[in-house]
């Protein structure tokens, strides 16, 4: 038995099917079902609408926020011991030998960078990644040692920083959506690394 199907959209000749008696047969015999096919499946579609500009724009207008997007109920535990000055390529002078001392006291430590010329100051290790044709901007944060819990909670505290933005990769490294390099590297300045 054929059962043939007008194609009402593109206005061409009908599509005739043979009807077997399958799961597939009845979606192919019903003309109805046919036509109302959707073009996307059902996890495109929920990915187009739930991640679609406009929708993430009438959320942030309305005061809507997700699960993933909420802040942390942290609080800097740490203040800044230091006013740092930053050059325009990102180096800051190191805090003189009593902040320097001051910073035993926290949980975790960050390292500047060695090996330059004439025993100079290093630079904090904070690195800004472009990915996918510069079209994506990530933090980098090197060089952490001592308590990294405590530092990611001080790190999404004193940034106000949703736990969805921030991750930790393999090897340490801490990773930061955004171009925050400035932000952070005042931030570590002011703590006395």
């Amino acid at each position: 038995m054929l059962s043939c199907i007008f194609n009402k959209t593109l206005q061409l000749r009908p599509i005739c099917v043979k009807a077997v008696a399958s799961p597939s047969a009845i979606f192919w015999s019903n003309p109805l079902l046919l036509l109302t096919r959707s073009k996307h499946s059902s996890t495109q579609i929920k990915r187009i609408f739930n991640k679609h500009p406009a929708r993430a724009r009438f959320e942030q207008r309305e005061g809507i926020i997700h699960k993933d997007e909420q802040l942390p109920n942290y609080a800097p535990q740490f203040a800044p011991i230091f006013e740092p000055e930053l050059l325009s390529n990102g180096w800051s002078a190191p805090p003189p030998a009593d902040v320097a001392a001051r910073t035993a006291e926290y949980p975790f430590k960050v390292m500047r960078t060695k090996n330059k010329p004439m025993d100079a100051a290093g630079f904090l290790p904070v690195y800004a990644k472009f990915r996918k044709d510069g079209t994506k901007a990530v933090t980098r944060i090197k060089k952490v040692a001592g308590d990294q819990t405590a530092f990611l909670q001080e790190l999404m505290a004193t940034l106000q920083l949703p736990t969805s933005q921030v991750r930790v990769r393999t090897g340490g490294t801490i990773e930061v959506n955004g171009n925050r390099v400035r932000d952070v590297k005042r931030w570590l300045a002011g703590l006395g690394f």
